[in-house]
């Protein structure tokens, strides 16, 4: 007999003995990339990949599984276990386990123990979290690589027991756990239920051999809930009905938009949110999750976090459980999606290579497939097997999400990075050799033209979504597939847009632009020439044809008390701009007719610390904190906007204002000091110009010369040079310039008049300044009076530099109160170099309109600077030859140079300039 007739007819026996003359993968539901099966030893090697190999069949209530483990190499850089399962699902297991610890923080060997863990809805070590009765004895201090260990698990209706043995036979581990009474419901909170499986984790190579299962007490799965109950929440009665089919799906209604379609046919905007779970995020640098802590205080039962947690979501209007969410939330009045993840299970940790084209770094956009492998196609087979198939007969399962954010341009340009990361693979590697077989049958040989490159990823593209959707469809037909959520409008070529639409139901993608919240108007990113949101989201669906889906959407505010310094997004001072900001956003998104909704990011905020090294994202996302308390102003906002969302949805974008004009304390000073020259001095001597102040500030250049000031001093203290640079483009591509040579330089109505100018082959342009030290500061203005395209081409300007070079290593520095929090709503614009020795330091600031960006950098051996205070024209000007661009006083800036006090000097520089700005941009609601 077979040996899967052996394995499936011992499910009706009483403890019947079920040890098959030899094992093979058709025996076993698993990853084809994790396993080896050797059918004439009988034993299954492990290749060091995260997954369980389950064994088929229906779930038993009693088993006794043995087997010998052969631990050779593990833990390289995180947690890794090799053992036996007890599984239900992925969500719900229990394993017995060697344990191999991460290293230290020194570098020093992490240690390595024995563990019998229980995984819970998704709850990790759930045994003590649902205060399960345990003992431990026989637990030995550590195991050996290299060494043969023999391990037992075994359940019944009392409990799980787990044993293991060295080759002595000696007990080195033993532990047993009682399973609790039923609760009034019938519901034990505990797995009682399950499947024999090998399980690893990590980075775990090893052996299993000797396997001997024995199972009885087979328990049908509870069938999944096949009826839809209509949505308790308010606002999601938009009146559209369509015939209704059981599932989720979408349609292009009589009214010309795009709605979801639930299973009773009624029209829904989808409103989710992402990784709502009991445990939180926690923080791999400290080992410690804040919320898992409050939530364990909270809530002695996490039912009751569970209810209370179900209760506020549909009480702010939300509708669905987006990416990475707690399956015991699932089936309880909002809709659910599924996260398939399917890139990671060959791209991560110790995958073997041939598997990937580009690993994943623990941290998005890194990752992607090897989807020329043979294997690739058997590889998407078992993922929906596993994941979809069980789902197939669910209605409150909206669809799947095949993977988040993957590294569709490589490690390089969106159109051509995909190939050259495959030329960069080895000969052997099965990418490289499709890459080959493909120029062959092009006949094109090197260079490859971009165009041929480009062809190469539209044939990777279709290689991903046709056999990703196929196998998806295979498993489940009932269900959409919800695309792989690229990373921003520019996460991927257009092409590949166009070939994701052609396989998927709907087109999702993660997005974080800018809102305007003056303006009343949402852009794609900082610079007030950037895309409209709505026409940036139009150009997709032009595009695509395809429905679009928001996956990913957020504005940390710096009043949580997080650092918010990493991650995506727009930053705000307070929770209020915040909320505001968020809602000019979602209202913009619902006007437009061709998307479906969002998934908010994300339930409960980061750690302070960040999540861990390689992803140290620290920022409020959280729709709660960590002491799960809600942040008032957002949720409010959202359950006043969910509760007309239909209208929302049918409503036009919101209607871009010209904001009032804002105090400007420091224009109106900067004004005066231009024309205070009688307390500086200039003075010419040939070609070399010379200003000075009463407060020793030295600014000298010369006509012919390289920068407007090729020295920058106070009180004898070199502080660095200052010029100005030009951005433009040429095609499609921008150019940056330096000016490279001052050609005129006066004292004009008490201030220094300089000209310079720059070039690039025909592209040639002039810069016209006006500088002036302010009296008794060592501090200096610059205006730019105008650009000039000098040249013989037309010259399409994009983006003004002023730029401070220093003699000396510095590194980036900002107001303490934002130094490093990224794309800061009303921060002061401000940056500066800082000098160790003398605590000298030299930066700049502007409250101009135009300006768009300070940040001061240098590369890690600080010899190249990168001085970036841009200013950005409120209209792209193309100029022809001989025209010139007036600022009209929108480009200038304030330079601050100081000897001594370094940060602590400069931060109160920056308050006592910031004072003016304070309370100027409050904002209101869109």
């Amino acid at each position: 007999m077979p040996s899967r007739f052996l394995f499936a007819a011992v499910w009706a026996c009483a403890w019947a003995v079920s040890v098959p003359a030899a094992i093979s993968f058709s025996d076993w539901s698993c990853n084809p990339v994790a396993w080896d099966f050797d059918p004439a030893s009988g034993s299954v090697r492990a290749n060091g990949l995260r997954d369980m190999a389950v064994l088929p069949g229906e779930r038993c209530a009693r088993m006794s599984f043995s087997a010998q483990l052969h631990p050779e190499a593990g833990g390289t850089n995180d947690w890794s276990t090799m053992g036996l399962a007890f599984c239900d699902d992925e969500a719900n297991y229990w394993h017995l386990a060697l344990v191999q610890a991460p290293p230290d923080k020194a570098g020093r060997p992490g240690r390595r123990f024995f563990e019998l863990v229980e995984m819970r809805a998704g709850d990790w070590l759930a045994q003590y979290h649902d205060h399960l009765v345990g003992t431990v004895g026989h637990k030995s201090s550590s195991w050996e690589y290299g060494q043969a260990y023999s391990a037992t698990l075994t359940v019944d209706p009392s409990g799980i027991r787990g044993e293991v043995r060295d080759a002595q036979g000696k007990i080195a581990f033993a532990a047993r756990y009682s399973f609790p009474a039923p609760d009034a419901e019938g519901q034990v909170k505990a797995v009682t239920c399950g499947r024999p499986a090998l399980s690893i984790k990590g980075t775990f190579k090893g052996m299993f051999a000797a396997l001997d299962v024995h199972t009885s007490a087979p328990r049908p799965k509870p069938p999944v809930a096949s009826s839809f109950t209509p949505y308790s929440p308010i606002g999601f009665d938009t009146g559209i009905r369509e015939k209704p089919t059981g599932f989720f799906h979408v349609a292009k209604c009589a009214d010309g938009r795009w709605w979801t379609i639930d299973p009773l046919g009624r029209g829904i905007v989808m409103t989710g949110v992402d990784h709502v779970k009991y445990q939180g995020i926690g923080s791999a640098r400290t080992k410690r999750n804040w919320y898992r802590e409050t939530n364990s205080r909270k809530y002695p039962d996490r039912s009751d976090w569970e209810t209370n947690t179900l209760a506020r979501l549909k009480a702010w209007g939300f509708n669905m459980l987006g990416g990475g969410c707690n399956p015991a939330l699932e089936r309880r009045g909002l809709a659910h999606s599924r996260s398939l993840s399917l890139s990671n299970g060959v791209c991560l940790d110790n995958a073997p290579s041939e598997y990937c084209i580009c690993p994943n770094e623990h941290r998005p956009c890194t990752a992607f497939p090897n989807v020329f492998h043979p294997k690739f196609g058997q590889y998407c087979d078992y993922v929906a097997r596993k994941k979809c198939a069980p789902n197939r007969d669910d209605p409150w399962l909206v669809g799947y999400f095949i993977d988040n954010e993957l590294a569709w341009w490589g490690r390089g340009a969106r159109d051509t990075g995909l190939f050259d990361a495959v030329a960069r693979l080895l000969d052997a590697h099965p990418a490289r050799q499709a890459q080959r077989a493909f120029l062959a049958a092009k006949g094109v040989k090197e260079p490859v033209s971009a165009e041929v490159k480009l062809d190469f990823l539209r044939l990777a593209a279709e290689r991903y979504f046709s056999a990703t959707t196929a196998a998806i469809r295979r498993a489940d037909p009932n269900h959409m597939v919800l695309g792989a959520r690229f990373a921003g409008i520019g996460g991927a070529h257009e092409e590949v847009w166009r070939i994701a639409a052609k396989y998927c139901d709907a087109v999702t993608f993660n997005c974080y632009p800018w809102a305007d919240i003056d303006r009343n108007e949402m852009r794609m990113h900082r610079s007030p020439t950037a895309p409209r949101m709505a026409d940036a989201f139009a150009q997709l669906y032009e595009v695509t044809g395809r429905p679009l889906l928001v996956t990913e959407w957020s504005f940390p505010a710096l009043d949580s008390g997080l650092p918010c310094t990493h991650g995506a997004g727009q930053r705000f001072p307070t929770q209020r701009l915040r909320a505001q900001a968020s809602e000019l956003f979602a209202k913009t998104l619902l006007a437009l007719p061709f998307m479906l909704g969002y998934n908010y990011f994300m339930w409960v905020d980061e750690p302070p610390e960040g999540v861990s090294d390689a992803f140290p994202e620290d920022s409020n996302y959280g729709l709660v904190n960590e002491q799960d308390e809600p942040y008032s102003d957002l949720v409010s906002m959202f359950t006043r906007l969910h509760r007309n969302i239909g209208d929302w949805h049918r409503a036009d974008v919101p209607a871009v204002r010209t904001p009032p004009p804002k105090p400007s304390l420091l224009a109106d000073e900067a004004r005066a000091c231009l024309s205070a020259g009688q307390r500086c001095a200039c003075r010419r001597e040939g070609d070399r110009y010379r200003v000075t102040n009463t407060a020793g500030l030295v600014l000298e250049g010369r006509v012919g010369g390289s920068a407007v000031f090729d020295r920058v001093a106070v009180k004898g203290v070199e502080l660095g040079s200052f010029n100005g640079m030009l951005s433009y483009k040429v095609g499609s591509k921008r150019r940056w310039r330096n000016l490279s040579r001052v050609t005129a330089a006066e004292w004009r109505n008490d201030r220094l008049v300089v000209a310079a100018e720059g070039s690039e082959g025909s592209y040639r342009f002039a810069f016209t300044f006006a500088l002036a030290p302010i009296p008794d500061r060592p501090w200096f203005f610059c205006e730019v009076l105008e650009v000039k395209n000098t040249g013989t081409l037309p010259l399409e300007e994009h983006s003004v530099f002023l730029r401070q070079y220093v003699p000396y290593a510095t590194d980036k520095a900002g107001s303490a109160q934002f130094r490093g929090v990224p794309n800061l709503w009303g921060a002061p614009l401000a940056d500066a170099w800082f000098r160790q020795a003398d605590e000298a330091y030299f930066g700049g600031f502007s409250c101009a309109p135009a300006a768009t960006l300070f940040r001061y950098n240098t590369s890690h051996d600080g010899r190249m600077q990168h001085p970036d205070a841009v200013f950005t024209p409120l209209s792209p000007t193309t100029l022809a030859p001989g025209e010139k661009y007036v600022p009209n006083g929108t480009v200038w800036m304030v330079a601050l140079g100081g000897t001594s006090g370094g940060r602590k000097a400069w931060d109160a520089v920056v308050k006592e300039l910031s004072r003016d700005l304070k309370n100027t941009r409050k904002g209101t609601s869109p």
